[in-house]
Protein backbone atom coordinates (compact mmCIF):
# COMPACT_ATOMS: atom_id res chain seq x y z
CA UNK A 1 0.00 0.00 0.00
CA UNK A 2 2.89 2.34 0.55
CA UNK A 3 4.31 1.93 -2.43
CA UNK A 4 1.11 2.43 -3.99
CA UNK A 5 0.44 5.58 -2.67
CA UNK A 6 4.04 6.96 -3.47
CA UNK A 7 3.43 5.78 -7.15
CA UNK A 8 0.27 7.96 -7.06
CA UNK A 9 0.23 11.46 -7.90
CA UNK A 10 -0.36 13.49 -5.24
CA UNK A 11 -3.61 15.22 -6.37
CA UNK A 12 -5.21 11.42 -6.57
CA UNK A 13 -6.89 10.16 -3.62
CA UNK A 14 -7.48 7.18 -3.09
CA UNK A 15 -11.14 5.61 -1.74
CA UNK A 16 -11.58 4.40 1.56
CA UNK A 17 -13.16 0.91 2.23
CA UNK A 18 -16.35 2.54 3.31
CA UNK A 19 -16.55 4.15 -0.12
CA UNK A 20 -15.65 0.73 -2.03
CA UNK A 21 -18.16 -0.77 -0.29
CA UNK A 22 -20.68 2.51 -1.46
CA UNK A 23 -20.08 1.96 -5.04
CA UNK A 24 -20.07 -2.01 -4.78
CA UNK A 25 -23.74 -1.53 -3.40
CA UNK A 26 -24.78 1.14 -6.51
CA UNK A 27 -22.74 -1.57 -9.13
CA UNK A 28 -25.26 -4.26 -7.71
CA UNK A 29 -28.36 -1.85 -7.58
CA UNK A 30 -27.73 -0.54 -11.13
CA UNK A 31 -27.06 -4.72 -12.44
CA UNK A 32 -30.33 -5.40 -11.18
CA UNK A 33 -32.54 -2.46 -12.27
CA UNK A 34 -30.90 -3.06 -15.66
CA UNK A 35 -31.55 -6.66 -15.77
CA UNK A 36 -35.68 -6.27 -14.95
CA UNK A 37 -35.71 -2.94 -16.97
CA UNK A 38 -37.32 -4.67 -20.31
CA UNK A 39 -39.57 -6.59 -18.73
CA UNK A 40 -41.09 -3.43 -17.30
CA UNK A 41 -44.13 -3.79 -20.31
CA UNK A 42 -44.71 -7.12 -19.75
CA UNK A 43 -47.53 -7.77 -17.56
CA UNK A 44 -45.39 -10.15 -15.27
CA UNK A 45 -43.56 -7.27 -14.46
CA UNK A 46 -46.40 -5.43 -12.26
CA UNK A 47 -46.74 -9.06 -10.36
CA UNK A 48 -43.36 -9.61 -9.51
CA UNK A 49 -41.52 -6.62 -9.33
CA UNK A 50 -37.77 -5.67 -9.27
CA UNK A 51 -37.37 -8.53 -5.73
CA UNK A 52 -39.39 -11.15 -7.11
CA UNK A 53 -41.82 -11.12 -4.63
CA UNK A 54 -45.32 -11.55 -5.92
CA UNK A 55 -47.86 -8.98 -4.63
CA UNK A 56 -49.48 -11.59 -2.26
CA UNK A 57 -46.08 -12.33 -0.09
CA UNK A 58 -45.20 -8.12 -0.28
CA UNK A 59 -47.38 -8.03 3.13
CA UNK A 60 -45.49 -10.79 4.38
CA UNK A 61 -43.96 -10.10 8.08
CA UNK A 62 -42.98 -11.42 11.27
CA UNK A 63 -45.50 -9.18 13.03
CA UNK A 64 -48.55 -11.26 10.79
CA UNK A 65 -47.02 -14.68 11.01
CA UNK A 66 -49.34 -16.83 13.31
CA UNK A 67 -47.81 -19.65 15.44
CA UNK A 68 -49.47 -22.25 16.65
CA UNK A 69 -47.33 -25.34 17.75
CA UNK A 70 -44.10 -25.14 18.89
CA UNK A 71 -42.32 -26.26 15.23
CA UNK A 72 -43.99 -23.05 13.92
CA UNK A 73 -42.31 -21.26 16.97
CA UNK A 74 -39.11 -22.58 16.03
CA UNK A 75 -39.18 -21.86 12.54
CA UNK A 76 -40.43 -17.69 13.48
CA UNK A 77 -37.28 -17.90 15.85
CA UNK A 78 -34.90 -19.19 13.37
CA UNK A 79 -36.30 -16.47 10.79
CA UNK A 80 -35.73 -13.64 13.17
CA UNK A 81 -32.88 -14.58 14.66
CA UNK A 82 -31.21 -14.69 10.61
CA UNK A 83 -32.42 -11.11 9.79
CA UNK A 84 -30.75 -9.47 13.15
CA UNK A 85 -27.20 -11.84 12.20
CA UNK A 86 -27.81 -10.39 8.58
CA UNK A 87 -27.49 -7.02 9.64
CA UNK A 88 -24.38 -7.67 11.96
CA UNK A 89 -22.70 -8.88 9.74
CA UNK A 90 -22.86 -12.91 9.75
CA UNK A 91 -24.85 -13.85 6.93
CA UNK A 92 -26.14 -17.62 6.42
CA UNK A 93 -27.72 -19.59 4.14
CA UNK A 94 -30.81 -21.55 5.09
CA UNK A 95 -33.39 -24.77 3.79
CA UNK A 96 -37.34 -24.42 4.12
CA UNK A 97 -38.27 -27.80 3.79
CA UNK A 98 -42.21 -28.73 4.19
CA UNK A 99 -45.12 -29.70 1.81
CA UNK A 100 -47.32 -26.19 0.76
CA UNK A 101 -49.27 -23.88 3.12
CA UNK A 102 -47.29 -24.65 5.73
CA UNK A 103 -45.99 -20.76 5.72
CA UNK A 104 -42.28 -21.70 4.24
CA UNK A 105 -42.67 -18.42 1.64
CA UNK A 106 -44.71 -16.18 4.45
CA UNK A 107 -41.36 -16.69 6.69
CA UNK A 108 -38.93 -16.26 3.54
CA UNK A 109 -40.59 -13.58 2.48
CA UNK A 110 -41.06 -11.51 5.48
CA UNK A 111 -37.26 -11.94 6.00
CA UNK A 112 -36.61 -10.03 2.36
CA UNK A 113 -39.03 -7.89 3.01
CA UNK A 114 -37.05 -6.85 6.48
CA UNK A 115 -33.87 -6.32 3.86
CA UNK A 116 -35.76 -4.54 1.71
CA UNK A 117 -36.72 -2.04 4.15
CA UNK A 118 -32.97 -1.34 4.99
CA UNK A 119 -32.30 -0.48 1.29
CA UNK A 120 -30.67 -4.12 0.41
CA UNK A 121 -31.34 -6.05 -2.77
CA UNK A 122 -33.27 -9.62 -2.77
CA UNK A 123 -34.16 -11.78 -5.22
CA UNK A 124 -36.95 -14.38 -4.58
CA UNK A 125 -37.78 -17.25 -7.38
CA UNK A 126 -38.83 -19.99 -8.69
CA UNK A 127 -36.21 -22.58 -10.59
CA UNK A 128 -38.86 -22.61 -13.39
CA UNK A 129 -39.13 -18.67 -13.69
CA UNK A 130 -35.18 -18.42 -13.02
CA UNK A 131 -34.32 -21.14 -15.65
CA UNK A 132 -36.61 -19.06 -18.21
CA UNK A 133 -35.40 -15.47 -17.12
CA UNK A 134 -31.72 -17.56 -17.78
CA UNK A 135 -32.82 -19.02 -21.15
CA UNK A 136 -34.14 -15.55 -22.45
CA UNK A 137 -30.67 -14.06 -22.39
CA UNK A 138 -29.37 -15.73 -25.72
CA UNK A 139 -32.18 -13.74 -27.54
CA UNK A 140 -30.91 -10.99 -29.17
CA UNK A 141 -33.42 -8.47 -28.19
CA UNK A 142 -32.09 -9.15 -24.53
CA UNK A 143 -30.63 -5.92 -22.80
CA UNK A 144 -28.91 -8.14 -20.23
CA UNK A 145 -26.36 -10.83 -21.27
CA UNK A 146 -26.19 -14.51 -19.35
CA UNK A 147 -23.08 -13.72 -17.87
CA UNK A 148 -24.39 -9.78 -16.36
CA UNK A 149 -27.64 -11.91 -15.09
CA UNK A 150 -25.53 -14.46 -13.35
CA UNK A 151 -23.10 -11.84 -11.98
CA UNK A 152 -25.90 -10.39 -10.29
CA UNK A 153 -27.43 -13.36 -9.18
CA UNK A 154 -24.08 -13.88 -7.37
CA UNK A 155 -23.95 -10.63 -5.46
CA UNK A 156 -27.25 -9.91 -4.96
CA UNK A 157 -27.91 -9.53 -0.64
CA UNK A 158 -30.30 -12.29 -0.31
CA UNK A 159 -31.08 -14.65 -2.84
CA UNK A 160 -34.35 -17.37 -2.18
CA UNK A 161 -34.64 -20.17 -4.64
CA UNK A 162 -38.38 -21.70 -4.33
CA UNK A 163 -40.13 -24.62 -5.11
CA UNK A 164 -36.66 -26.54 -5.73
CA UNK A 165 -37.37 -30.03 -6.93
CA UNK A 166 -40.68 -29.47 -8.33
CA UNK A 167 -39.57 -29.97 -11.53
CA UNK A 168 -36.94 -32.77 -12.44
CA UNK A 169 -33.78 -30.36 -13.62
CA UNK A 170 -31.82 -31.87 -16.61
CA UNK A 171 -28.09 -31.58 -16.98
CA UNK A 172 -28.32 -27.86 -17.78
CA UNK A 173 -30.15 -26.73 -15.31
CA UNK A 174 -28.60 -28.76 -12.40
CA UNK A 175 -25.21 -26.88 -13.45
CA UNK A 176 -26.45 -23.56 -13.26
CA UNK A 177 -28.21 -24.07 -10.38
CA UNK A 178 -25.31 -25.23 -9.18
CA UNK A 179 -22.94 -21.87 -10.55
CA UNK A 180 -25.15 -19.62 -9.00
CA UNK A 181 -25.06 -21.28 -5.36
CA UNK A 182 -21.19 -21.76 -5.70
CA UNK A 183 -20.69 -18.13 -6.88
CA UNK A 184 -22.37 -16.96 -3.39
CA UNK A 185 -20.93 -19.01 -1.54
CA UNK A 186 -17.74 -17.68 -3.02
CA UNK A 187 -18.87 -14.41 -2.23
CA UNK A 188 -20.39 -14.98 0.98
CA UNK A 189 -23.87 -14.04 0.21
CA UNK A 190 -26.60 -16.04 1.72
CA UNK A 191 -28.73 -18.30 -0.32
CA UNK A 192 -32.29 -19.93 0.92
CA UNK A 193 -33.82 -22.78 -1.17
CA UNK A 194 -37.37 -23.58 -0.33
CA UNK A 195 -38.53 -27.15 -0.98
CA UNK A 196 -41.12 -29.98 -0.19
CA UNK A 197 -38.26 -32.51 -0.37
CA UNK A 198 -36.90 -33.67 2.79
CA UNK A 199 -32.94 -33.89 3.07
CA UNK A 200 -32.35 -37.03 0.75
CA UNK A 201 -34.11 -36.18 -1.92
CA UNK A 202 -33.06 -32.69 -2.18
CA UNK A 203 -29.39 -33.68 -1.85
CA UNK A 204 -30.25 -35.95 -4.65
CA UNK A 205 -31.73 -33.10 -6.83
CA UNK A 206 -28.78 -30.98 -5.95
CA UNK A 207 -26.07 -33.09 -5.15
CA UNK A 208 -24.10 -33.46 -2.15
CA UNK A 209 -21.69 -30.53 -3.01
CA UNK A 210 -24.46 -28.18 -2.68
CA UNK A 211 -26.06 -29.28 0.35
CA UNK A 212 -22.73 -29.24 2.02
CA UNK A 213 -22.08 -26.12 1.05
CA UNK A 214 -25.75 -24.29 1.69
CA UNK A 215 -25.35 -26.16 5.22
CA UNK A 216 -22.02 -25.75 5.96
CA UNK A 217 -22.86 -21.96 7.31
CA UNK A 218 -26.41 -22.36 7.20
CA UNK A 219 -29.74 -24.23 8.83
CA UNK A 220 -32.21 -26.42 8.07
CA UNK A 221 -35.57 -25.92 9.36
CA UNK A 222 -38.55 -28.61 8.87
CA UNK A 223 -41.93 -27.28 8.33
CA UNK A 224 -43.47 -30.57 9.49
CA UNK A 225 -47.22 -29.42 10.18
CA UNK A 226 -50.39 -29.64 8.81
CA UNK A 227 -50.91 -27.02 5.38
CA UNK A 228 -52.79 -23.86 7.08
CA UNK A 229 -55.17 -24.25 4.00
CA UNK A 230 -56.13 -27.58 4.97
CA UNK A 231 -57.22 -26.84 8.50
CA UNK A 232 -59.09 -23.77 7.37
CA UNK A 233 -61.21 -25.91 5.35
CA UNK A 234 -61.71 -28.26 8.28
CA UNK A 235 -62.66 -25.58 10.08
CA UNK A 236 -65.21 -24.34 7.27
CA UNK A 237 -66.45 -28.42 7.31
Amino acid sequence: MQRLQQAMPANVVPYTREQMARIHDQSVQQTSQAVYAHHQSCKAQSVLGRSGIGKKHLKCSFDNYVTTNQGQRQAFNVSRRWVTEFFDGLPKNFVFSGSTGTGKNHLACAMANALMARKKNVLVITVAELMLKIRDKYNKGSNVTEAQFLKYLAEVDLLVLDEVGVQRMNDHEAIMINTIIDSRYTNEKPTGILSNLNVNDLTHVLGERVIERLLENGEWVGFTWESYRRQARKGEA
